[in-house]
């Protein structure tokens, strides 16, 4: 590792010292030039001089320079291959001074030395070779970066043009399979006593309608038979309607009361039937247990129809209502995909996911689903206004703005403030910011991004801290 860095130095060292060389070089040559080469005329010396500044007639009699794409720091004159990480060195194309940063319009910012960024000028003015200062120009969100062809290839930078487009509002997310709430019913005592003769041990037990679940031994219930007896003895009408209310006040079967009629005899053991078939979704009780009339004994669920929710990510909740489409892929049914449509749309969001959940229910689902499986749900709506459209990946989003890397040809590139709008599916899009046909970088981009914003901070951070000279 040691001998790695020393060579990077070295070769970072001889490439600063190479480069200072052929600008003294560059510099010499332009008078060489000017006594070799005579022009024809007056005329055309006086065009030539027009067209090339002396920076630029300097460029072209300089020999070029060789930087590591990964590694800027490390700079050689002749090409070889990074010492860090082994690429080949890239050909460093020569740019004029003056059109490295400037976007064609506005008033600079400021100017900066062609080759030390950390020197900057108020006013326009020459280094030391006689080279202009750079002129550094507003823009959205930094400088522009310039990169030759070669770099770009080697970071698998990829634009796509912006497009007008009316995006279908399609949500692709995660749901989970669960019982139609609409189809259980509780068992539960009126009256305190204990379970005798427990039918169910376990949770998932099927169960038919009219089944006995239970026996409950409850001296209450007892004694409100008895009082019906009584009632009955003494023949008053009043009485013996209000001992039979009390019966069904206290969950008693309707028919109870005819048995007593001809039996005759109080019992303190009542049965209690299934209301519904199904299976035992909740069982609460357990043989000889106490039960009081705040106690759920079990929750019997009749089949038949299940509930898929499917969970909305919040950025795409505002349009998901009920009667949207859906479609579902469940990894119990391979290659297989159920339509259906939301039911309902849940008035909140869960605090915890941040997910608006969305109920589409399965009237007769096939066979193989079973609730608490996973499903994958995607949500279609009606198709949005034409609006400016980019690829997903081409947005970069932080706390405090989105941004886009704009290409502006010629291997330069330029981030972009834009106002983003809704998602749909892998596309996004742009409010504001963003005209259509312009070309946007959906690889790659995070790194244009980050080396923009780098020049941009150095550059406020060094006319800061240090005044222009």
């Amino acid at each position: 590792m040691s001998t790695m860095t020393g060579k990077a130095s070295g070769t970072r060292g001889r490439g600063v010292i190479v480069s200072r060389a052929l600008l003294l070089v560059a510099a010499l040559a332009l008078g060489a030039c000017a006594r070799e080469q005579a022009p024809a005329s007056p005329s055309e010396s006086a065009a030539a001089a027009a067209q090339d500044s002396v920076a630029e007639h300097a460029l072209k009699h300089a020999d070029p320079l060789y930087r590591c794409p990964m590694h800027p720091d490390v700079v050689s004159d002749a090409p070889g291959q990074c010492p860090i990480c082994g690429m080949a060195l890239v050909k460093v194309e020569p740019v004029a001074a003056g059109t490295g940063d400037a976007t064609g319009g506005g008033k600079p910012l400021y100017y900066r030395h062609p080759h030390d960024p950390n020197r900057t000028s108020l006013e326009p003015r020459k280094d030391e070779m006689g080279m202009d200062y750079v002129p550094v120009y507003p823009d959205a969100a930094g400088p522009e970066v310039r990169i030759s062809p070669a770099v770009i290839n080697n970071l698998g930078v990829r634009t796509v043009a912006a497009v007008i487009a009316s995006p279908e509002r399609r949500a692709a997310t995660v749901g989970y399979v669960t019982y139609d709430e609409r189809r259980m019913q509780q068992v539960q005592p009126r009256a305190e006593g204990w379970i005798e003769g427990l039918e169910l041990r376990a949770v998932g037990e099927s169960v038919r309608a009219g089944q006995r679940l239970f026996t409950l031994y409850s001296p209450m219930l007892e004694s409100a038979q008895q009082e019906y007896l009584d009632a009955l003895r003494i023949g008053n009408r009043d009485l013996i309607e209000a001992s039979r209310d009390r019966l069904r006040a206290l969950g008693l079967e309707a028919g109870l009361a005819e048995r007593l009629a001809r039996g005759g005899r109080a019992s303190g053991r009542v049965a209690f039937h299934a209301p519904i078939s199904g299976v035992v979704t909740e069982l609460a009780v357990r043989e000889g247990a106490m039960v009081s009339p705040n106690m759920v004994a079990l929750t019997i669920t009749e089949l038949g129809s299940l509930w898929v929710i499917a969970e909305v990510p919040e950025s795409q909740a505002a349009w998901v209502r009920a009667g949207t489409a859906a479609e579902l892929r469940l990894p119990s049914l391979p290659g297989e995909t159920l339509a259906g449509r939301v039911d309902y749309a849940y008035p909140d969001l869960d605090i915890e996911t941040r997910t608006l959940r969305a109920r589409v229910v399965l009237d007769r689902p096939p066979a193989g689903i079973l609730p608490n499986m996973l499903a994958n749900v995607t949500l279609i709506g009606e198709a949005g206004a034409p609006a400016v459209t980019v690829p997903r990946s081409a947005l970069i989003r932080s706390g405090r703005e989105d941004r886009v890397v704009v290409a502006l040809g010629e291997g330069r590139f330029a981030p972009r403030r834009v106002v983003a709008g809704p998602e749909s599916g892998d596309s996004v899009v742009i409010r504001e910011g963003l005209a259509a046909g312009e070309d946007v970088v959906v690889a790659g981009q995070f790194l244009l991004d980050s080396e923009a914003n780098l020049r941009a901070g150095m550059g406020r951070l060094s006319s800061e801290t240090e005044p222009p000279k």
